[in-house]
């Protein structure tokens, strides 16, 4: 008999999926921490859980019960005598409810081991096999590990002593979905395990039976206009918990990603706080509680793209979307730096279609959103192009190419030592907020400057507007060639502020 724990709904429609896919035969327990459902559906969802079949029993974990008889809470200072402690504690409880000796399971898959059950197994070196949060994020345990302190610092604590989520050696596997894992992660002890994969070749006669169990129906979209799902956040996992930031962001990826799309927009199951239809009256609206890997089953056309800030559920969407943009969580601390890299991108396109395919370098750049950037307006780039530095940075004093210098916002004052034998194009984008919009009037200046004699001016100038419908805003775009006179003018302002 298997045994399986879960702690998001992702990982219960996997462990389903999973069950049904390679344990058809055999018995399977389900252990559920209780958090995983508001409290007024949880027994209504283990009663529909046993009806299925699938499960011979469905118990779930009183992880509140458990803390309050823990003891104290561990800071990232508690002592070793401390954190074995709380484990003892942990562990008593743990024994003491489950009325059962584990060892007679085998398998014992566990997901999130950090809760108290497999905080048990951990502890009693109970060989099992760990099943990731999310869709690859197997291959992104820093950014787990972030999001596990942010939930629970005592759980954070225990589960580095004990070298749990993917690092124990009581794992004797590891499953995920490695089609998503970050590029160039590996890890011996993976096996794969595809959602989407498992629905769609081992047993697609078992997937209208999980779409019944989920409540999933077809989606209608309408026709004329190819599809962009957006796929929200759950603000507590966000670095910034704030609704204001977390709707700037929403707007901005829509007002630059999604132009021209029908929208749809997926929530994330407890992303309850926001209103998407104030914000996007003309969207497709989803149910939150559907999981993204049972979306591709219920849509009547494809989806072109597939857009997120940072949610871990986008994977769940790769083998089904044509194209995916997402971002780092750095977007969710500097989305207003948005603005300035897609005015890079705006110029290096302009020079791609002077100067041919471009050959790009990033110093101090983020490298994803100026990449999703360049794909939206279809910059060539390859090896053998033109050389272009691209750069957060002071620029190299004698450059090979082109150099194009983020300054970033006017209000910092900061300014390029322009290079005074040559040619400089400076780029302005000014925003300016209508009435009603969440952001604040800002100014970006860039420059580009070249090596070669009149390259610069093969670059028509700019004058243009970029709106921004959903943020409310305009985006004013300006670009000057530079004389010999107002290139010594702003160097000689630097070296004043200097």
């Amino acid at each position: 008999m298997v045994l399986y724990h879960v702690s998001t709904t992702y990982q219960l429609l996997y462990c389903i999926t999973h069950r049904l896919a390679r344990h058809p035969r055999e018995g399977a327990g389900l252990l559920l921490v209780e958090y995983i459902f508001p409290e007024a559906r949880r027994k209504e969802t283990v009663q529909r859980l046993l009806d299925t079949g699938w499960f011979s029993f469905v118990r779930l974990v009183p992880e509140n019960q458990f803390k309050l008889r823990r003891g104290n809470s561990l800071t990232e200072s508690s002592s070793p005598q401390e954190i074995e402690g709380v484990i003892r504690n942990i562990c008593a409880c743990v024994q003491g409810w489950l009325g059962m000796d584990v060892k007679q399971f085998s398998p014992i898959y566990i997901g999130s081991d950090q809760w108290s059950f497999g905080i048990y197994c951990l502890a009693n070196q109970i060989p099992h096999v760990y099943i990731e949060d999310a869709s690859g994020m197997l291959s992104q345990r820093e950014r787990y590990m972030k999001i596990t302190r942010e939930i629970s610092l005592t759980n954070y604590v225990i589960s580095q002593y004990l070298h749990g989520a993917g690092t124990s050696e009581y794992e004797t596997a590891r499953l995920c979905d490695m089609r998503n894992f970050v590029p160039g992660f590996t890890d011996e002890k993976a096996v794969n395990f595809s959602i989407y994969d498992a629905l769609k070749e081992e047993i697609p006669q078992k997937a209208p039976e999980i779409l019944d169990f989920y409540g999933a129906k077809p989606v209608t979209v309408p026709q004329g206009r190819p599809v962009c799902m957006y796929m929200t956040q759950y603000l507590k996992s966000m670095a910034v918990k704030d609704l204001d930031v977390q709707e700037q962001i929403t707007n901005l990826l829509v007002d630059y990603f999604a132009q021209g799309f029908q929208l749809v927009i997926k929530p994330h199951p407890k992303d309850q706080w926001l209103n998407y239809r104030r914000m996007f009256p003309e969207a497709v609206l989803l149910p939150p509680n559907i999981n993204s890997e049972l979306i591709p089953f219920l849509f009547d056309q494809p989806v072109q793209r597939v857009l997120t800030a940072s949610s871990t559920s986008v994977g769940g969407m790769a083998p089904f979307a044509q194209e995916v943009f997402q971002f780092t969580t750095e977007i969710e601390t500097r989305f207003e730096h948005l603005h300035a890299v897609y005015l890079a991108a705006v110029f290096l396109g302009e020079a791609a279609k002077a100067w041919g395919p471009l050959h790009l370098s990033l110093q101090r750049v983020n490298a994803v959103q100026l990449e999703n950037f360049l794909r939206i307006l279809e910059v060539p780039q390859m090896e053998t192009g033109a050389p272009v530095l691209v750069t957060g940075g002071a620029p190299p004093e004698a450059p090979g190419g082109a150099v194009l210098w983020i300054a970033g916002e006017r209000s910092s004052g900061k300014s390029p030592v322009l290079p005074r034998a040559g040619q400089a194009l400076e780029l302005r984008g000014t925003l300016l907020p209508e009435e009603g919009s969440l952001l604040t009037e800002n100014g970006f200046l860039l420059y580009l400057t070249a090596p070669c004699p009149g390259m610069l001016s093969q670059l028509p100038p700019l004058d243009f507007v970029r709106e921004l419908p959903f943020s409310r805003a305009k985006l004013q775009i300006q670009s000057k060639l530079l004389t010999e006179e107002e290139i010594e003018a702003k160097n000689h302002e630097e070296s004043e502020i200097l």
